[in-house]
């Protein structure tokens, strides 16, 4: 896989930052595993995902993807700070995503400054959130590529930084 200059510079703040914020902030053990490219077709839903859409030199959506479990144990870490940890049992209910949404906000504003900083004339949508897999199907149109970080959260398994591009490499 060749992952173009310009396409890792969008893409590396939001794997970046995701890091930074679950390392420093949550005190996390999180670590960034290497890019590969992904098959379109094989592609599935993990659960919840953060979904940035791209436009400009580079056209995609950009997903914080998680297993819900994964997501899950991040919001119990957010939620403890906050003194309010949610049940296990309950899933993903509506503090455990607005916690999530509020982190992941967080998360993409650091980002985009980082592109700013780039000048890599991307411009970058406000995040919205997926956790149904239905939905996944309107996320791939259009999809020729995928370029896929995986992140190891300690104790709690692995998510994704996905970029679904429009354009192939």
């Amino acid at each position: 896989m060749l992952l173009e200059t310009l396409q890792w510079k969008v893409l590396s703040p939001f794997v970046d930052e995701t890091v930074a914020a679950l390392n420093k902030n949550l005190g996390l053990d999180v670590e960034s595993e290497a890019a590969f490219d992904e098959s379109v077709k094989d592609f599935n839903f993990k659960g919840y995902a953060v979904v940035i859409n791209t436009t400009g030199n580079v056209q995609g959506r950009i997903l914080i993807h998680y297993y819900t479990e994964t997501a899950l144990a991040i919001a119990n870490c957010l939620l403890e700070k906050q003194s309010s940890a949610t049940d296990a049992e309950s899933g993903l209910d509506d503090e455990a995503v607005n916690v999530l949404a509020d982190f992941a906000h967080k998360i993409v504003a650091s980002s985009v400054k980082a592109l700013e900083a780039g000048d890599v004339k991307v411009q970058v949508s406000p995040a919205y959130f997926i956790k149904d897999t239905q939905k996944i199907e309107n996320l791939m149109q259009g999809v020729q590529e995928i370029i896929t970080v995986p992140l190891r959260l300690e104790g709690a398994g692995r998510f994704y930084v996905n970029y679904l591009l429009n354009t192939a490499i």
